[in-house]
């Protein structure tokens, strides 16, 4: 008999039959959340990141109002870049900015000196997990890293550029610089992970943001073969979740990582994916309904999603992508009671 919610998502891993999917939300840790908003008065987001404490607050809060079956401890893919000597921080405009980017094969240098000391650098992470765990025993936690190719585009772009044309044309033009920029943040990624790991977190989702500026057909080769290397370093020791964003059309390119869930936006029909790919699924409601629809609209599409992946099994509900910082709470809660019933 399942009596709690870690129990719940190990049921679910396993492909094995229960009452209801587990869920949680992307970024539910965050804007949407007034005592979030309370929390930032105080303090900065990197703050927030870098302080152990303060980072399990954030965690918890939106587990205390809604009761999640699962928490993602609160931190930013870019820590990873941090750690290795590219500091980064937010423009008073929006976005991010990184104090300096890789231009040059002295750059990458930089990058493999500080590889064997990212999990080192990233102990208040560690540190995080370790109370959150000790918080929540019977819930599910997460633990998270960006995707080598979704951090290279941060790296050697400097900022969230649409399209991230300097990138592109430096893995066009420098692609022995490229491949061992990527080798080099596969690695840390890994370290990270297993660091992670070691905290008895249950499932590991790596967010390959930017996967669509990969080439068509050619996911793999750019991006996929090193998050394939993250996936490999969490197998049997916790479940793999990858997010490729917007890959919907390229699933195949995608599924060859080998991760034991894909987490999906709101244009596929999960069962389709779940039976054409044999893969877990995690997804895949719109964001933009728990902000723009009522709660009863949203209770009916939560409803049509859960009733699509019935008899239960291999699907952890979530949003198709992280929820929107004016999301109504009465919609999240509707979304939760549809589940629940």
């Amino acid at each position: 008999m399942i009596e709690n919610s870690r129990e719940l998502f190990r049921a679910t891993v396993l492909g094995k039959n229960t009452t209801r999917p587990p869920f949680w939300l992307m970024r539910q840790a965050g804007r949407f959340l007034p005592e979030y908003r309370q929390l930032k008065k105080k303090y900065s987001f990197v703050e927030i990141v870098r302080t152990p404490e303060l980072a399990v607050e954030a965690t918890l809060q939106p587990i205390r109002r809604f009761d999640f079956d699962c928490a993602i401890v609160f931190s930013d893919i870019l820590v990873v870049a941090e750690a290795l000597g590219f500091p980064y921080s937010f423009k008073d405009t929006g976005g991010i900015k990184l104090h300096k980017t890789v231009a040059c094969e002295r750059d990458i240098e930089e990058i493999e000196a500080r590889i064997a000391d990212v999990a080192e650098r990233l102990s208040y992470v560690k540190d995080a997990l370790n109370i959150l765990r000790g918080e929540l025993p019977n819930k599910a936690i997460y633990g998270f890293c960006g995707a080598p190719w979704t951090l290279a585009c941060y790296l050697v772009e400097g900022e969230n550029n649409v399209g991230f044309p300097k990138f592109v044309k430096f893995c066009k033009t420098q692609k022995h610089l490229f491949v061992r920029l990527m080798s080099a943040l596969a690695k840390a990624s890994c370290a990270y992970a297993d660091m992670q790991i070691s905290t008895g977190i249950d499932a590991f989702q790596v967010f390959d943001s930017h996967s669509a500026l990969t080439p068509e057909g050619e996911y793999f080769e750019y991006s996929g073969k090193w998050v394939s290397e993250i996936v490999k370093t969490i197998a049997t020791k916790a479940t793999s979740v990858v997010f490729a964003n917007a890959m919907s059309s390229r699933l195949a390119e995608v599924v060859e990582v080998g991760a034991d869930f894909y987490s999906l936006d709101s244009s596929q029909k999960l069962s389709d994916v779940r039976d054409r790919f044999n893969v877990g699924v995690q997804g895949n409601l719109p964001p933009e309904m728990l902000s723009l629809a009522s709660p009863q609209e949203v209770a009916l599409k939560t409803r049509e999603i859960v009733d699509d992946m019935s008899i239960f099994g291999r699907h952890i509900f979530n949003l198709a992508h992280g929820i929107r910082p004016d999301a109504k709470l009465e919609n999240v809660e509707a979304m939760c009671q549809a589940i629940r019933s």
